[in-house]
């Protein structure tokens, strides 16, 4: 059975603890659980609750993978902009997770046989168990931008104009054009997704969103056609009005 709930948080904190509670409940359920993580501001809260639960409460996350959503290309994967360097910050150091236990792309690899690679790892581990998404901007689900045509499986990819302007570029010293990124096949593998609405200028997108329309040029329309989503949206910044009719 179809289910998508749109839950209304109080506030940034709120959403931050209920995208928590849902990472707990997820490796709860599996303690082998795939993981993917977006990255941005809008998952950086639910990370943090996530990592001081994990420690205060003693849980085990020795089998639990996790996944990198997507990355920039053309740019040091230890510089301080890249999503490498973000979960490192957030995830993989403060709860001291082994490299077996992480499936990222390598962008000093060839992005096509990275897509291969890292496609067919999440294949082995049987799919994703749980994935955490940001709404972008522009609309985009991960990196897989508004197009005429959206690809199916993980591939490197062009950015946006408005992706460009992304706060985790701003400081970036290099001019990047391009990403790498998780497909809708990957992405739709997961048992459940988690969609974070939060953060200012996404308004116009969330709005497309709710029309329930489902389009190319709003790739994350398409999680409309997904069994079970859980939208988390921010109700200090976009009005509950905007899905008081929509239906789970």
């Amino acid at each position: 059975m179809k289910q998508f709930i749109f839950e209304k948080c109080l506030d940034y904190n709120d959403l931050s603890q209920k995208c928590c509670d849902r990472i707990i409940a997820c490796i709860q359920n599996n303690p082998s659980a795939v993981i993917c993580l977006a990255t941005g501001s809008s998952p950086t809260g639910g990370y943090k609750f996530f990592v001081e639960y994990v420690k205060d409460k003693n849980i085990d996350i020795s089998s639990v993978t996790f996944v990198k959503l997507d990355e920039w290309l053309g740019v040091p994967a230890s510089h301080p902009c890249t999503c490498e360097s973000y979960l490192h910050e957030y995830i993989i150091e403060p709860l001291n997770v082994k490299e077996n236990n992480y499936i990222a792309f390598d962008t000093t690899a060839d992005p096509d046989a990275e897509c291969i690679r890292v496609r067919q790892r999440i294949q082995q581990k049987g799919g994703l168990d749980l994935c955490i998404l940001g709404l972008g901007k522009n609309g985009h689900l991960g990196l897989i931008e508004p197009a005429d045509k959206l690809s199916l499986r993980s591939r490197r990819i062009k950015l946006d104009s408005k992706t460009k302007t992304h706060e985790m570029l701003k400081d970036a010293s290099y001019l990047i054009s391009e990403g790498i990124t998780l497909g809708l096949s990957e992405i739709f593998s997961a048992e459940e997704i988690v969609f974070l609405v939060s953060g200012e200028n996404k308004s116009a997108a969330f709005d497309k969103f709710c029309t329930q329309e489902i389009s190319t040029t709003l790739p994350c329309s398409f999680l409309w056609l997904h069994q079970n989503v859980r939208c988390l949206y921010d109700a200090q910044i976009f009005q509950p009005g905007l899905c008081a009719n929509l239906s789970p």
